[in-house]
């Protein structure tokens, strides 16, 4: 009985950490947006994209700001699929009248010349809702070119969403090399 809630907790905590990654995608490129209720969609992308200003992306889902309702009468959603620079695409659901606030990466992308560590994005937060931290982690930068900080709300100077464990996501070059880090609520960030 015992080995069995053991288990049962472990599993819980494993897949809240597994959900907690996964939704800590932040940034990346907007690939597509649909607008609809299940089968009854509509390709947005273009609509979406008028949204996107200095690589942020800040709208509410309406059908008078998409104009178009392809499911009248029912409740709709956006679903915007963002490609991350490791290829990945991960897909976002936003419901009607929720308004958003994503950062996304440059149109160029992101270039760095130097092979000492140099912070491009950080983000922090869990479940579609993110804080940008770049600049608290890059203020973290020691003399000696590394960052050491523990990650929680008072390190992160607030918590985006109380409802959830939240993650940080940190996308850094180090060596002529970009890479990516990502640290739970209450564990330790090492870089490099």
């Amino acid at each position: 009985m015992k080995k069995s809630m053991v288990r049962g907790v472990i599993g819980v905590v494993a897949c809240t950490f597994l959900l907690a990654i996964s939704a800590a995608a932040q940034g990346g490129e907007l690939v597509k947006a649909e607008y609809g209720d299940g089968a009854r969609r509509a390709d947005v992308t273009q609509q979406v994209r008028a949204f996107i200003h200095d690589s942020v992306l800040r709208m509410d889902v309406t059908n008078g700001v998409l104009h178009v309702d392809p499911a009248y009468g029912h409740i709709k959603e956006l679903f915007i699929a963002i490609r991350h620079w490791d290829g990945q695409i991960e897909e976002f659901r936003f419901p009607e009248n929720a308004h958003i606030n994503l950062v996304l990466d440059p149109e160029g992308g992101y270039r760095f010349e130097g092979r000492e560590l140099h912070i491009m994005r950080a983000f922090y937060g869990g479940a579609g809702h993110f804080a940008d931290v770049t600049e608290i982690i890059r203020e973290s930068k020691r003399p000696d070119g590394k960052v050491f900080l523990e990650v929680n709300n008072t390190t992160m100077r607030g918590d985006p969403d109380p409802a959830v464990h939240k993650v940080l996501r940190v996308l850094f070059w180090f060596e002529g090399q970009r890479r990516q880090v990502v640290v739970p609520e209450h564990g330790e960030l090492r870089l490099p």
